[in-house]
């Protein structure tokens, strides 16, 4: 799979890719999102991570809207900060399961996506952490 914009000649790039070094191709990636997630969840947030250490990020409900791309810095510097509760809710704003969820004391896994191509292997852009 072609991992970036080095790998492909500037007239095959999408308009999306031209001048944004981030830029993977994402046709064969395989997308994961929350083991929590469903159809009828309000948001779900689909992540895929390519051989280079790269993320790209969309909206699993919406995949055609576009795509965030992530350095493997940047993608530490979120994780870290996820897991060090920067971005956590005030709990009196969530219901108890809600609450339950953020605390960790509910198992969640990343669960391949139904919107994956139905050509896409967990050997063509890794698996998400």
């Amino acid at each position: 799979m072609s991992e970036n914009t080095a790998d492909t000649s500037r007239t095959e790039l999408p308009p999306e890719a031209r001048g944004n070094p981030k830029w993977h191709d994402t046709t064969n990636a395989v997308w994961k999102r929350s083991s929590l997630s469903t159809e009828d969840s309000d948001a779900i947030v689909e992540v895929a991570k390519f051989d280079d250490g790269y993320r790209a990020v969309r909206d699993g409900k919406n995949p055609e809207k576009g795509t965030l791309f992530f350095t493997p810095e940047e993608w530490e510097a979120f994780v870290l900060g996820a897991k060090d509760g920067e971005f956590d809710i005030p709990e009196e704003y969530l219901t108890e399961e809600e609450a339950a969820i953020q605390r960790g004391e509910v198992p969640v896994t990343a669960v391949p996506s139904p919107n994956n191509n139905p050509g896409a292997t967990e050997g063509d852009s890794g698996h998400t952490d």
